[in-house]
C-alpha cells in the first residue's frame, strides 16, 4: 500500500514536469514580478513605520535599562584607573630605570678591551676607575689599535690604566 501512494506521487511529478507551461527559471521570475507589481510602495512604506513603532518602545527600554549599567561601569573603570595610575607610573619609572642598568651592563660585557679602547668616547674612558682626562685624551690620539700588545707596546699608558681598562672589558 506504501508503494502505491510513491508510485502515484511520482506519476503525479512527471506528469506534471510534462504539461508545466514554463521551466523553474521562468515561473520564479514570474513570481517575483508579480510580487513587485502588486506590493504597492504605499503599503510597503506602511509596513515599515508600523515595524518602526512596534520596535521603537523596546529600543527605549533596552536603552533606558542598559544607559545606568554602562555609566557605572564606565565611573567604576576610571575609579579603578585612578586609583592605579601611580602605581603604573612608579612601575614605568622602576622599568626604565632597569632597562638604562641592564643596557649599561651589556655595553661592558659586551664589549671587548679593542672596542673599548678604539670605540669609546672622552667622556665614558674618564668613568673607568684609573684613566683620567690625560690617559683618555692619550687613548683617542693613539687610535686605532689593532691589538692589546700594540696598546702595551706603545706606552702610552701605564700598566695599572691597562689593566683598569681590562676590568671594564
Amino acid at each position: 500500500m506504501k508503494w502505491t501512494f510513491f508510485a502515484g506521487l511520482g506519476a503525479g511529478a512527471a506528469i506534471g514536469m510534462l504539461i508545466a507551461p514554463k521551466s523553474g527559471v521562468e515561473l520564479r521570475d514570474d513570481i517575483t514580478g508579480f510580487a513587485k507589481d502588486n506590493l504597492n510602495r504605499e503599503k510597503l512604506d506602511s509596513l515599515v513605520e508600523e515595524g518602526r513603532q512596534r520596535i521603537q518602545p523596546l529600543v527605549d527600554e533596552t536603552r533606558e535599562r542598559v544607559e545606568p549599567v554602562l555609566n557605572e561601569a564606565r565611573q567604576r573603570v576610571d575609579d579603578i584607573r585612578e586609583r592605579l595610575q601611580p602605581a603604573v607610573d612608579q612601575a614605568r619609572e622602576r622599568v626604565s630605570s632597569a632597562v638604562g642598568t641592564v643596557k649599561q651592563q651589556a655595553d661592558r660585557l659586551g664589549s671587548s678591551l679593542l672596542d673599548i679602547i678604539n670605540e669609546w668616547p672622552h667622556d665614558r674612558l674618564i668613568a673607568i676607575d684609573g684613566i683620567g682626562p690625560v690617559l683618555a685624551s692619550k687613548i683617542i690620539q693613539g687610535r686605532p689599535y689593532t691589538s692589546e700588545e700594540q696598546l702595551v707596546e706603545a706606552k702610552t699608558l701605564p700598566p695599572s690604566a691597562i689593566e683598569s681598562l681590562r676590568k671594564a672589558a
